[in-house]
C-alpha cells in the first residue's frame, strides 16, 4: 500500500515489521498527550487567574508556541525524534494555551469555555463523519485541505510580519468585520478538517507498518490539529464577541 503523503513517504523505507505501530498505539499516545498539555494549560490558567499575572501569560503564549513549532518541525522531518520530543512538545503547547486561554478570558469572559465546547463537539462530529466514511479523505480531498491549509499559515506569516515590523495588519480578514468573521470562520472549518488527514495519517501508518516510533508523531500530529482548532474557535468566539 503507497501513499502521496510526504511524512509516510519518509517512512516507507524503514518500516520496522516486527515493531509496527498500531491504531490503538497511536490513539493511546495522542490521548496521553493531549491530557498532558490540557493539565499544563489549566495549570497555568488558574495560577495567572489567582496571581492576575498577565505578564506570564504572555510569556507562557510566546515560549509555548515558538518552543512547541520548533519541536514539531524537528519531529516531523525526523520522526525517530518523536518520541523523546513529543511530552516536551505538549507541555509547551500546554502552556500556550493556558497562556493565551488567560488573555482572551481577560478580553472576552467565557470565551475559552466555549471554545473548548466547540473543539469537543466538533472532533467527536468529524470522528463521525470519518468513521462512517460519510466525509473520505480521498487525494482530492487531502489535496484542497492540505492547500488551503498553507494558505492560511502564509497569510497569518505575513500578519505577523506586518504587525511585527510595520506595526499594521493584513487590510479587512483581521478586523471586526463581516469579512472578518468569514475568514475566521473559515479557518475554523479548514483547521477541523485537518482532523480527517489526522485520522487518515493514522489508519495509513499502520496499514504500511510504520515503526513503532511513529504512534509519537501522530500523536503530535494530533494534538497540534486540536491546538489549531481550539485557537480558531476562540479567534472566532472574540471577533463575535467584539463585533
Amino acid at each position: 500500500m503507497q501513499s502521496n503523503n510526504p511524512i509516510l513517504t519518509r517512512v516507507e523505507t524503514y518500516s520496522d515489521f516486527n515493531q509496527s505501530m498500531t491504531v490503538a498505539g497511536a490513539v493511546q499516545k495522542s490521548v496521553g498527550l493531549t491530557l498532558i498539555a490540557a493539565i499544563t494549560g489549566l495549570a497555568l490558567f488558574f495560577y495567572c487567574a489567582f496571581t492576575a499575572n498577565v505578564g506570564i501569560a504572555y510569556a507562557a503564549m510566546w515560549v509555548g508556541a515558538i518552543g512547541g513549532l520548533i519541536l514539531a518541525l524537528v519531529a516531523t522531518f525526523k520522526s525517530s525524534t518523536a518520541p523523546v520530543l513529543a511530552i516536551p512538545y505538549a507541555l509547551f503547547e500546554g502552556a500556550f494555551l493556558g497562556g493565551i486561554s488567560f488573555i482572551f478570558q481577560a478580553k472576552f469572559p467565557g470565551a475559552p469555555l466555549q471554545a473548548l465546547l466547540a473543539t469537543f463537539v466538533t472532533t467527536l462530529v468529524m470522528f463521525g463523519l470519518y468513521k462512517f466514511q460519510i466525509i473520505r479523505a480521498t487525494e482530492k480531498f487531502k489535496s484542497v485541505v492540505i492547500s488551503a491549509t498553507i494558505a492560511i499559515a502564509i497569510v497569518f506569516v505575513v500578519q505577523m510580519v506586518m504587525s511585527l515590523a510595520f506595526a499594521s495588519s493584513v487590510p479587512y480578514i483581521f478586523e471586526s468585520n463581516w469579512l472578518g468573521i468569514g475568514f475566521a470562520a473559515f479557518v475554523a472549518v479548514i483547521a477541523s478538517l485537518n482532523l480527517i488527514l489526522d485520522f487518515d495519517l493514522i489508519e495509513s501508518a499502520a496499514a504500511q507498518h510504520a515503526p513503532k516510533s511513529f504512534e509519537w508523531l501522530c500523536g503530535i500530529a494530533l494534538l497540534s490539529t486540536l491546538v489549531w482548532m481550539y485557537i480558531s474557535f476562540l479567534r472566532l468566539i472574540g471577533i463575535l464577541s467584539n463585533d
